[in-house]
């Protein structure tokens, strides 16, 4: 064996892994072109290289994948606590904004709750104060004062004696209808009526004083309102320019809705919200360690 093939063998291993220099590569492959000995060893010392490299990459891709399924894991979970962060700031900004929206909604129905009260009010002075003056003896002249207090609302303010009136009746568009009168409902406060017959009244009062002339009821069916005690009903109906008012505080009174109703949405949505912001909280506590780490 040559010297120069000992040479050639000691530097195969340097060779193969291209770490000798320029010059001992190149004396190498000069060597194993001419000889066949060597050529043939560093063949197999090549693919011995190969093979270990593959083992090792093999490996190594093994040992990773554990963590590999570990990292998208957890991946997986910083995309959960991303999504939790955007879904809490977009239930937040909706709940406010129906919660503005329902604070609007509230003072628009106060305000017609103060017309409702206003009215019933009204309904009670009326009443209240013509009783008293009943209670002494039939005041026209006291009557008619009360009258023009709310002259401006009422069109006609009548009294009846329970002992004079023996035909309740309708009249609607000059038609006359018998009706009873629930006189135990009468008795409980001011209520809405059917106008008792004019020409029964002992006493009708208006813009003019005494009203003598025929008269003939309005067809609206929450337009008058009656009274009653033991003696005595009193009854009026209100002008055509109140009945929208009239109608809105009736509409409010039996018809309005509850604060509750008002506010459910928002604080259904605000429940939402507080359970989105607990788990988003709760998501990012047992992530934090495991971000740390693979940040």
């Amino acid at each position: 064996m040559k010297n120069e093939c000992y040479i050639v063998r000691d530097l195969l291993p340097t060779y193969i892994d291209k770490l000798c220099s320029l010059e001992s590569a190149e004396f190498v492959d000069q060597h194993i072109a001419t000889c066949d000995k060597c050529t043939q060893i560093a063949k197999q010392m090549r693919a011995e290289f190969d093979i270990d490299e593959n083992v090792d990459i093999t490996a190594n891709m093994e040992q990773k994948k554990p963590l590999k399924k570990l990292a998208n894991f957890f991946n997986a979970q910083r995309g959960y606590t991303a999504f939790l962060r955007a879904a809490f700031w977009i239930s937040l900004i909706v709940t406010v904004g129906f919660f503005i929206y329902s604070l609007s909604v509230l003072n628009d129905i106060n305000d017609e709750r103060k017309v409702a009260r206003s009215v019933e009010q009204e309904k009670q002075e009326v009443m209240e104060q013509s009783f008293e003056v009943l209670s002494t003896n039939l005041d026209e002249t006291a009557l008619q004062k009360i009258f023009q207090e709310y002259s401006d609302h009422l069109q006609h303010l009548a009294v009846f004696s329970t002992d004079h009136i023996n035909d309740f009746t309708l009249i609607r568009e000059g038609i006359t209808h018998p009706y009873s009168i629930d006189f135990s409902r009468l008795k409980e406060g001011p209520s809405n009526a059917y106008p008792i017959n004019y020409s029964q009244a002992e006493l009708v009062v208006g813009d003019g004083g005494t009203v003598t002339e025929l008269i003939i009821p309005n067809d609206y069916d929450i337009g008058t309102v009656a009274m009653a005690n033991e003696e005595w009903i009193i009854q009026f109906e209100y002008k055509e320019a109140y009945f929208d008012t009239v109608e809105r505080a009736h509409q409010s009174k039996y018809y309005g809705p509850s604060n509750w109703i008002i506010f459910q949405l928002p604080l259904i949505l605000l429940v939402i919200t507080s359970f989105i912001l607990g788990n988003w909280i709760f998501q990012k506590r047992i992530t934090k360690p495991v971000n740390n780490m693979l940040d």
